[in-house]
């Protein structure tokens, strides 16, 4: 598309938005297509955008991307080690154990004295 057409589907953009019209009924008028219209105005804010960036970017020079992959490189922080506190390792609870013949009942410190007459019972009935 040539500088001309693209000067005049944005004299028809601008016209259907100051009509107030519908693109539907504004393009009746005008001999167009809604779809047109949508498409020119859909290119013509693409078109700003593009334009926009641009100028905000216009000081900066145009770099390579290997340029900008070693710039992020450099950006970010080195890695390191940090030394974290490690919480006092308890030692394995101290255990009774109780031999039964050929039966071992481990029991940990703490142990419900109930339960653990039971299983004495228990064993003791057994042999």
């Amino acid at each position: 598309m040539d500088q001309t057409d693209a000067q005049q589907r944005a004299k028809w953009v601008e016209r259907w938005k100051d009509s107030g019209l519908t693109a539907k009924e504004f393009a009746a008028e005008a001999g167009l297509t809604a779809s047109a219209l949508y498409n020119w105005s859909s290119q013509l804010s693409a078109a700003k955008r593009k334009a926009a960036r641009g100028s905000e970017n216009a000081d900066q020079p145009i770099r390579s991307e290997k340029a900008c992959r070693a710039e992020t490189r450099s950006a970010m922080p080195t890695p390191h080690f940090v030394e974290l506190p490690v919480a006092a390792v308890s030692q394995a609870p101290i255990m009774l154990e109780v031999l039964f013949g050929n039966v071992c009942v481990r029991v940990p410190s703490g142990f419900d004295e109930v339960t653990l007459t039971r299983v004495v019972l228990v064993l003791r009935a057994a042999r």
